[in-house]
């Protein structure tokens, strides 16, 4: 609350998820295990790919500069990590027209003929 009354309203909430496929898990486990088999792992992996990703978006400026930001790491029933973020921008890369919104955020529904396995989960 004292980051929101200092700095003002978010701007971006970003949610970040583990993802147990992602190569650097999977090559280092054994043929019986999972990802939710190795919580050491996964949340080493998950840290160091998190870093990347705040220092994208602080320092790199991926969304405008960042003023503010706060994150929270939590863990699922799986064992598996996830963050939320909270970005506040700077008052001249504040979003205010959902054209920007749209180039930021994007949502759609796969083909069901080219992908129906998705179409069908979605």
């Amino acid at each position: 609350m004292t980051i929101v009354s200092h700095f003002g309203k978010p701007d971006l909430f970003i949610t970040f998820t583990c993802n147990p496929k992602w190569p650097e898990i999977t090559r280092e486990l054994l043929s019986y295990q999972t990802a939710a088999d190795r919580p050491d792992l996964t949340a080493r992996v998950f840290h160091i790919k998190l870093q990347e990703l705040l220092k994208d978006l602080y320092n790199n400026c991926w969304f405008g500069k960042v003023i503010a930001y706060v994150y929270v790491v939590e863990f699922q029933k799986r064992g598996l990590p996830h963050a939320h973020i909270l970005l506040i921008l700077a008052q001249e890369d504040k979003i205010h027209s959902f054209e920007t919104y749209d180039s930021i955020i994007s949502a759609e529904i796969s083909d069901p003929q080219i992908y129906p396995l998705a179409y069908e989960t979605v």
